[in-house]
């Protein structure tokens, strides 16, 4: 269990210490800025590091990014001595606290700090301990279809040094030919973990939960803070909330349980827990904040290249929070402050996207924004529920007949504490926003606003609906702490004295939450690990197993330089790439390749004795080896795929090789098995 221990703190120093350590560098130590920003500020970071040795052709990698994040430190150091030197006060480290904050002072203060940090703490340790518990370990390899994508993309950047926009993904990983688009940002960290564990699936896993258990409690703690400090609320009180709000964060069910059970769409899921830290900090730029806008921007650029809806997720939250602020005088005058600031951010995150922009666009033939809904409309009443019910749904829950009430009953709670407490604006138009573009959409899916907004999500319910999710923790930090304030501001007919009474409020917080945590969050987090162990530790269907681990270390001591092996990327042939960067020629899950020769082979290897086009390209691309899977799991398809089916799993053309002419089969173990090719000298007469 220590070795689990160690490896998740090398996962979370990786995720982590780049965007915190420039943060430090650069003046920046408000708690506030570091929770919220460290992690979007990484990817910036690390999205810059590929951008680099994209152009200059040095290898990516653990050793390049140490040394760039040494090179950078001392660079931002120098600038920010200079700048100091010669103008002290262009941009303070850190800006007096605004003295019309509501605080508490004193021992009542402190306390309040160290009980929301260990709050704080405490869900952090739940959240690795539903994940651990539905892992079984962080080496358990998934079973989902999208994680192939990312387990050989991964692979990639580790053995070939290749992490820019422009290099990834190519789909003939042998030759390194035919590259398509694939977000980088989150793989590019999983092949840095690689580099220190040489474990790409053990990597995987790592920063899934990194950004699950560490990052979105440290986001969601960020906003909290944000909407508070615009609604008058200092020390104490913001720090009672964040907790409040961290603790919340890992009962989701969305969008990291969700998104690995439902598809294994981690860097979806990474770039949601970034959103609610980077809405934070934009919430708080203020007038010549023109470094920390630098920074957002670079940040921003990061959380695009995790995944490119992070942009629309970010800028669309932003907008709805802002318009929050023009509730009170206070807020319009934040408002007109922070506009410049977040141009210059927008014009940063713009310019260093631009790479992934293009890289996206190569791809043509239709784009997301083309994908049909992947829901029915319901009757608008059954729409409203579900800001309330939260069902589970997906695969978990195909029927929507579980769900999350009380986290939804907490969230609508913590909009009547916002309404009535008159200090969290932002964060409630923000969820306004939110809650009427899922309404929308699960009324009306292909038309109408929701439609609209969930064209930029694949008009995925699944991924829509998270934007709702993601506000509930913030939401709940108001509820508790506007709760404490009744108990500690009410004057009249109170029998608790004066200077007891932050010690009650401090104790009804703890109550409450202890109490929902051993009741309905503890229901809540068994839930989401016994999710998670259908696609991990029990899993309910298998694509990797024990038999994919033997035939990959066997070919591995077998496969001669110059050979290739034809497989079916649907099953665990990818760890013959994955573990030991063997040259496998399919690593498209559904067999649908934009390299035709391999859809030939998928679909007519059986065919070679006789057929001289396909003895053709297996000499053309010297295949000596063939890997099959006879239980390899169904996957759907676009409904254009070469099958004419909307479902597959083993190839027509890998079906039927006994008694084939030339080809041997030299290696079983379960249901894999491995074929030795060797074809004729001619090729038959077409």
């Amino acid at each position: 269990m220590l070795s689990e221990a160690v490896r998740l703190a090398v996962g979370i120093l990786v995720v982590l210490l780049p965007g915190f350590s420039i943060l430090l560098v650069t003046g920046i130590r408000e708690r506030l800025w570091l929770a919220g920003l460290s992690a979007p500020l990484t990817t910036g970071f690390v999205l810059l590091v590929s951008l680099f040795t994209g152009v200059t052709g040095i290898r990516f990698g653990l050793l390049t990014t140490v040394v760039a994040l040494v090179v950078v430190l001392l660079v931002l150091g120098g600038v920010r001595w200079l700048v100091r030197r010669r103008r002290p006060a262009a941009e303070p480290a850190e800006p007096a606290e605004d003295p019309r904050l509501r605080t508490l002072t004193g021992r009542a203060g402190l306390v309040a700090q160290v009980l929301g940090a260990l709050i704080a703490v405490a869900g952090v340790g739940l959240g690795v301990r539903t994940w651990h518990k539905g892992l079984g370990s962080w080496q358990t390899p998934t079973q989902e279809h999208d994680t192939v994508t990312h387990a050989v993309l991964t692979a990639f950047t580790h053995f070939t040094g290749k992490a820019a926009p422009w290099q990834i993904l190519p789909i003939d990983v042998v030759h390194d030919t035919n590259v398509q688009f694939y977000p980088p940002g989150f793989t590019d960290l999983c092949a840095l973990l690689t580099d220190v564990f040489g474990d790409t699936m053990l990597s995987l896993n790592l920063a899934t939960v990194v950004f699950s258990v560490v990052v979105l409690p440290l986001s969601v703690a960020a906003l909290t803070a944000a909407v508070l400090r615009h609604g008058r609320l200092g020390r104490g009180w913001v720090e009672l909330a964040a907790g409040v709000a961290a603790l919340v964060s890992v009962q989701l069910y969305r969008p990291g349980i969700a998104f690995a059970h439902d598809g294994g769409v981690l860097p979806n899921a990474a770039a949601m827990t970034l959103m609610p830290g980077l809405v934070a900090v934009m919430l708080l730029l203020g007038k010549r904040n023109w470094g920390r806008a630098v920074l957002v921007g670079v940040a921003a650029a990061g959380a695009f290249n995790v995944h490119p809806s992070a942009l629309t997720s970010v800028a669309l939250t932003t907008v709805a929070a802002l318009i929050g602020l023009l509730f009170t005088k206070a807020g319009r005058l934040a408002f007109v402050r922070a506009l410049l600031p977040l141009v210059l951010a927008g014009v940063v995150g713009v310019v260093l996207i631009v790479p992934d922009v293009l890289a996206l666009l190569r791809l043509g033939n239709g784009s997301v924004v083309d994908a049909p809904a992947n829901i029915r409309g319901t009757q608008l009443g059954a729409s409203f529920e579900l800001v309330a019910r939260l069902p589970y749904g997906g695969y978990f829950d195909p029927s929507g007949t579980i769900g999350q009430l009380v986290l939804g009953l907490l969230g609508l709670a913590g909009v009547v504490a916002t309404l009535l407490s008159r200090r969290a604006w932002p964060l409630l138009t923000a969820w306004l926003f939110w809650a009427t573009v899922m309404v929308s959409f699960h009324y009306s899916p292909n038309s109408g606003f929701g439609a609209t907004i969930g064209r930029y999500y694949y008009r995925v319910a699944n991924r829509l609906d998270t934007h709702v999710y993601l506000l509930i923790p913030p939401l709940a930090g108001v509820l508790f702490v506007a709760l404490a304030l009744f108990v500690v501001a009410v004057q009249k007919r109170n029998p608790v004295p004066a200077r007891f009474r932050p010690a009650v409020a401090y104790g009804l917080v703890v109550v409450l939450l202890g109490a929902l945590t051993v009741t309905s969050f503890r229901g809540y987090m068994n839930t989401g690990a016994l999710s998670l162990s259908q696609r991990y530790a029990a899993p309910q269907f298998v694509r990797y197993d024990a038999a994919d681990d033997a035939a990959a270390k066997w070919l591995h001591e077998h496969v001669a330089p110059g050979e290739a092996i034809l497989n079916n990327a649907n099953d665990g042939s990818t760890l013959l790439y994955v573990d030991y960067d063997l040259p496998i020629l399919n690593i498209v899950p559904d067999g649908h390749s934009p390299i035709q020769d391999n859809i030939t082979l998928l679909a007519m290897f059986n065919y070679y004795p006789e057929d001289p086009e396909v003895q053709n390209i297996l000499r053309a691309k010297n295949v000596r080896w063939v890997y099959v899977d006879t239980s390899a799991p169904t996957v759907g398809t676009d409904g254009r795929h070469w099958t004419g089916k909307l479902t597959y799993s083993l190839a027509p053309g890998l079906s039927k090789l006994s008694g084939l002419p030339g080809l041997t089969k030299v290696f079983t173990s379960g249901t894999v098995s491995v074929y030795r090719l060797d074809l004729p000298q001619s090729p038959p007469r077409g």
